[in-house]
């Protein structure tokens, strides 16, 4: 293998990785016998050990995960590469796939114009500077086809010397086969990474759209998230009991004045405001009824919370996915019109998303998605 290439993971997990990623690849090392935290000769593992013969105790940090890539090259870079695929992202996009491309998907791989991560010949991902030139990585997980761009950006810290940073960003593509969605997942980069670029995100999310829709012979339509949401938002009107609450919002008005309304770290998910007044309005129900004048303050309450939740503009909004555990809330804020683009980004708060939570919310969107369809047709 290639120095420079090690060197690149190498520079990633010291630049990019976070704490609690180090640990979970970590983890999966020891639980592949890659690496052991004492002598263990039926899988030779690389064992970790103090100089001077004394107990090693367990770190966890990039310091050994460095360690362990120094020993044990291609098992280390082929876990955290496999990792990828099932790593939280903070970032998705979607899209409406129109065309068929299961069969243009089979031969590209075919062409070795995608690398099967299930050929014998697989080693590691391709790395490229650019989309466009990138040979994607290929993975099925059930009916999820999963292609990753493994991109070799660099960077420059602001120092003199030494400033030069090669890093691997990967993005990874989930196609679904029974909803013909496609998912576009992405993490933030480095400041001294994207900053050197305008529009980074919206230009590497253009270029994931055009590369795949060259690749598989499609056409990659991005899903209008606001009216979807909207229909959300009604429907949890609706329910009492239900998973979905809204956490924040932006509140843009047609007399040009704007709010931020957000529950923060309120227990009961209440909107400040708008969830106030209708709590008023459900609660002393009686009270609003007892004659004409308390009948029209009551028209008036609701007018104001009709006008700003579906008549005032919403350039993004929060949802939060309830859960008895307080840490284990997901929260994702929907971007409509991401800088004036035609599509929408999710962007994921917290380490809790995972990629199994990630697709929840992917599928319950696209099921709310189908709900919305069937009332306007």
């Amino acid at each position: 293998m290639m120095v420079e290439y090690k060197q690149i993971i190498e520079t990633t997990i010291k630049e990019v990785f976070p704490n609690y990623i180090v640990k979970r690849l970590l983890k999966i090392l020891e639980e592949r016998h890659i690496i052991s935290y004492k002598q263990d000769s039926l899988f030779k593992p690389f064992v970790f050990s103090n100089e001077d013969g004394s107990k090693y105790h367990p770190q966890y940090n990039k310091e050994e995960l460095l360690m362990a890539l120094n020993n044990k090259v291609d098992e280390v870079i082929s876990v955290i590469q496999e990792w990828e695929y099932d790593s939280p992202y903070s970032y998705s996009v979607l899209f409406e796939i129109k065309g068929e491309w299961k069969d243009t998907l089979l031969a590209a791989i075919d062409e070795k114009m995608i690398n099967c991560i299930e050929d014998e010949n697989f080693k590691h991902d391709l790395f490229s500077s650019t989309i466009m030139d990138c040979v994607p990585s290929y993975k099925k997980i059930r009916n999820i086809d999963i292609l990753k761009f493994s991109l070799h950006l660099i960077g420059y810290l602001p120092q003199e010397t030494d400033n030069r940073r090669d890093i691997v960003y990967p993005i990874i593509c989930l196609l679904n086969n029974e909803t013909n969605i496609l998912e576009i997942r992405y993490e933030k980069a480095k400041g001294y990474i994207s900053n050197q670029e305008d529009g980074f995100y919206i230009k590497k999310i253009k270029e994931v759209q055009n590369k795949l829709e060259d690749l598989l012979g499609i056409e990659l339509l991005a899903v209008n998230l606001s009216p979807i949401v909207k229909f959300i938002k009604g429907t949890l009107n609706d329910v009492e009991e239900t998973e979905v609450a809204v956490s924040a919002q932006a509140l843009e008005y047609h007399t040009g004045s704007k709010a931020i309304l957000d529950t923060g770290n309120n227990d009961n998910m209440i909107l400040p405001l708008i969830g106030n007044l209708k709590d008023i309005l459900s609660n002393y129900e009686d009270l609003f009824s007892a004659n004409d004048e308390t009948k029209q303050i009551r028209d008036l309450l609701e007018e104001i919370i009709l006008e700003a939740e579906f008549l005032s503009d919403h350039p993004w909004i929060t949802l939060a996915w309830k859960n008895e555990v307080k840490s284990k809330i997901l929260k994702v804020k929907f971007l409509f019109n991401y800088h004036g683009q035609d599509f929408s980004v999710l962007q994921y708060y917290g380490n809790n998303a995972d990629s199994e939570r990630m697709s929840y919310v992917t599928q319950f969107i696209f099921d709310n998605k189908q709900k919305l369809d069937c009332q306007t047709e």
